[in-house]
């Protein structure tokens, strides 16, 4: 079977539609009277003005800011952001604070179950079956995706291995012990497991994983086709939050990412304005409102994740909308030297045409007047001088080419750079500090 749920993956376009929106309603109804945030942000409206996904445009965007205000009252420590008793609360989930206080997530039992249906569409499109047995690299910790990628394994039928409390040998070590087949991880971890598993003098695509899902950072075609090459494996990619859930994935056809729909409603909006839905291949913002979890209702949260908005028809024969592209965030995107730039463009120009190249950074400062950006990269400490010399040239040039902004190139000693396990931090833009 292709499908985790063939009747809601196959349903005609105008049943969507009018599923979500009758969902809506309910949920709009249950904020209104639950939420101390959306009693106050939502006075004055009814649900049923909203007829269509452009009449969302009525309701204000829900910020991070605002929800972190909301979460200083009582009852602590979710505050006006708890939408049932706290006595039904089972699970405590954070976001990772990098912009800002975290946002603690309550879930029910209910609740925690809708999330984890979210899921399991994910990794069925992903491929994950009953025979899979899947590793998963990571201490869990408070962060909410490797739960849900835990427990919506075990729903699907596949047997999964927690990896958390070993080192990246520990873990290679492990990963051959049990013969695991798949695994689920950043894109920067996977390469970076790659990496060493070659310094142990084994070739990453004879550790035996069949089936890897990414998230948590952009992964261009060039990262996951990277990928592939070194693990001789199926890659996929997804995109979600702590606070929206695991809202897109992406199917065997490996075109893009559907949306999980009947159980989210995304808009795709324009960056300036933010409200007006884009065309298909345009870049806009992802608007997410989850459809069926109560214990932290969001209507129209503005994710600032940057995606293309795709087509609405696929090879896999799922009606569902689709994205293109995980293009980055919007506080990702700088402007250097009066060109609007993104970190994923010299991510998709290294890993496509620079094999060579081990790990990477991207610095900006300003020195004087001018903004002066810089790749610190480092390469197989194997290779000659003179390979690391034109491998330098060729970086200035298609960088160049690729971003209209001239690099200065530093070819760093092997090991010098950071490496990570889950969210990297590859771009510094240190000219405000």
């Amino acid at each position: 079977m292709n499908y985790w749920n063939p009747y809601l993956e196959t349903l005609p376009r105008e049943a969507y539609d009018q599923i979500e929106l009758s969902y809506f309603w309910r949920m709009f109804s249950f904020a209104k009277e639950h939420s101390a945030l959306y009693r106050d942000k939502l006075k004055g409206m009814e649900g049923k003005e909203i007829r269509s996904l452009d009449d969302l445009k009525k309701i204000p965007l829900t910020e991070k800011e605002e929800m972190r205000k909301y979460q200083e009252v009582e009852p602590f420590p979710y505050g006006g952001l708890l939408g049932s008793d706290i006595e039904k609360v089972t699970t405590f989930r954070q976001t990772s604070g990098t912009t800002g206080k975290p946002i603690y997530v309550p879930e029910t039992y209910e609740s925690w179950q809708w999330r984890i249906e979210a899921w399991c569409h994910i990794l069925y499109m992903a491929g994950f079956r009953p025979r899979h047995r899947v590793f998963l690299p990571f201490g869990y910790n408070v962060y909410v995706a490797f739960w849900e990628a835990h427990f919506a394994s075990e729903k699907v039928g596949c047997e999964l291995v927690p990896g958390g409390a070993l080192d990246t040998k520990g873990r290679i070590h492990k990963i051959l012990e049990i013969r695991a087949n798949g695994m689920m991880n950043t894109p920067t971890y996977g390469l970076h497991i790659a990496e060493e598993a070659k310094s142990m003098g084994i070739d990453p695509a004879s550790l035996g994983i069949e089936r890897m899902l990414c998230a948590g950072e952009p992964m261009p075609p060039a990262t996951r086709k990277r990928l592939e090459e070194l693990y001789q494996c199926h890659v996929f990619d997804h995109i979600g939050g702590t606070e929206p859930c695991a809202w897109a994935g992406m199917c065997e056809a490996k075109d893009g990412m559907h949306i999980i729909e009947p159980f989210f409603m995304v808009e795709i909006l324009d960056r300036e304005t933010l409200q007006k839905e884009v065309d298909e291949g345009e870049i806009g913002v992802a608007v997410v409102t989850p459809l069926g979890r109560r214990s932290f209702p969001l209507i129209r949260f503005n994710t600032k994740d940057l995606v293309i908005k795709g087509k609405n028809s696929c090879s896999c024969g799922r009606t569902s909308r689709k994205i293109k592209e995980v293009v980055g965030r919007t506080d990702d995107l700088r402007k250097v030297r009066g060109v609007l730039f993104s970190p994923k463009t010299v991510e998709e120009v290294v890993r496509k045409e620079f094999q060579e190249v081990e790990e990477f950074e991207i610095v900006v400062e300003r020195r004087g007047l001018m903004d002066v950006i810089t790749l610190r990269a480092e390469v197989n400490p194997q290779l000659p001088v003179s390979s690391i010399e034109q491998i330098k040239t060729h970086l200035h040039e298609s960088l160049k080419i690729a971003t209209n902004l001239t690099f200065h190139i530093i070819m760093e000693p092997p090991g010098s750079l950071p490496r990570y396990m889950l969210k990297a931090k590859r771009f510094k833009d240190l000219r405000d500090i």
